[in-house]
């Protein structure tokens, strides 16, 4: 039965080939797409207990620094760090230069993210040296940096050039996306612009994840009636907020997903159609020798199952390969995205479509050809 299927498949080389790789290209769109949505669920380097207070307008508008106490006041609030985004040029505009940039108080920044590990003599020097800055083990690897080179960073959003020193190198080992930023001091920023007591983002760490509901309530009850009206988020969300702004990204993902399956699957069982109806004759035939309605169901199923399940293997083997090179071009831009991946979820997903689209698309071939008399089949033969 093997052998005869095999032959079946290897008859019309192309069609199967074809068949065989339009599998293979939609599963491969489909582990990317899952890819993308598990990374968003993750969010790496967002922990359950930080929350971001931004305005409520955009994150183009700034929050005076006098809320900065009012925040660290709040009940259920362990520490509280401001944050600017530089957005600054480093080399030149390519892409692969591109990383994260925040200016910060030295003071306060390592409260908020206690994960972050950095020798203790790097970080008293950091906070005494005004135009010194940390990054993280990853960009001080990829750049060749060390402790006391210079680098210089032209202004893009901001209308000044720094010049800054490097005085530490952290690590998060559990969050290796957190390692491609630096971090320098605001006060620096702030004499260069000369425009002091403005802040993008308040950065809090809570005593637990149980509390966030409740300290964001109070944060933007807190500021209600003021002036500059706050939005507060947990990490991730703040995180995933930047792709939102695109629309509704996992359910537009979702359906570009569910149009591909489906329309796979009247392609694949069309084909398989077709390749039954060129052997109605041949049907007859094994029914003459003896063989059972099982057998040429059998017969039938397994070439597509063959088809759907060779297609998916091949397709992931691509995927695997194809996902790790997005995420390596794509960590820079979005660092989300530095954790994309073929997950064992995913790749179940994948085979388990593979196998559907076989089952499926070769279901009602096989029915024809088991209900198929043997005086119709060998009247086609005449």
């Amino acid at each position: 039965m093997f052998q005869l299927s095999l032959k079946n498949l290897l008859r019309n080389k192309r069609r199967t080939f074809l068949t065989g790789a339009s599998v293979s290209l939609t599963l491969i769109l489909v582990c990317l797409l899952g890819a993308v949505l598990t990374a968003m669920e993750s969010a790496e380097g967002s922990a359950d207990n930080r929350i971001v207070v931004r305005s409520a307008i955009s994150l183009t508008f700034s929050l005076p620094e006098s809320y900065w106490q009012r925040l660290q006041q709040m009940d259920h609030v362990l520490a509280v760090t401001p944050l600017n985004w530089f957005g600054g040029i480093y080399k030149d505009e390519r892409p692969e230069n591109f990383f994260a940039q925040f200016s910060c108080d030295p003071q306060t920044l390592l409260d908020v993210w206690p994960e972050y590990q950095i020798p203790q003599d790097q970080v008293a020097t950091w906070r005494q040296e005004r135009n010194s800055f940390i990054c993280g083990q990853a960009l001080a690897d990829k750049y060749g940096w060390k402790i006391g080179d210079q680098i210089f960073i032209k202004g893009s959003i901001y209308p000044v050039d720094l010049t800054l020193t490097l005085r530490g190198i952290y690590t998060e080992p559990n969050a290796p996306s957190a390692e491609k930023s630096i971090y320098f001091h605001r006060k620096y920023l702030e004499e260069a612009l000369g425009n002091p007591g403005q802040v993008g983002t308040f950065f809090l760490r809570i005593d637990s994840p149980d509390n966030v509901g409740t300290v964001v309530q109070h944060a933007e009850a807190m500021f209600e009636n003021s002036e500059a009206q706050v939005r507060a988020e947990t990490e991730k969300a703040f995180s995933l907020s930047f792709l939102e702004m695109l629309g509704n990204i996992r359910m537009f993902l979702g359906a570009i997903g569910a149009a591909i399956v489906v329309s796979l699957l009247f392609i694949t069982a069309n084909t398989m159609a077709m390749a039954a109806r060129e052997r109605t004759s041949e049907v007859a035939v094994l029914k003459t020798l003896g063989f059972r309605q099982g057998h040429v169901v059998r017969l039938v199923m397994f070439e597509s199952l063959a088809v759907g399940l060779g297609g998916a293997l091949v397709g992931l083997g691509l995927a695997y390969v194809l996902v790790r090179g997005a995420a390596r071009g794509m960590e820079n831009v979005f660092p989300i995205f530095g954790t994309l991946a073929v997950t064992p979820p995913v790749a179940l997903l994948a085979l388990g479509l593979g196998i559907l689209i076989g089952l499926v698309s070769g279901g009602f071939p096989a029915w024809q050809a088991a209900r198929l008399s043997i005086v119709d089949g060998l009247r086609k033969l005449a």
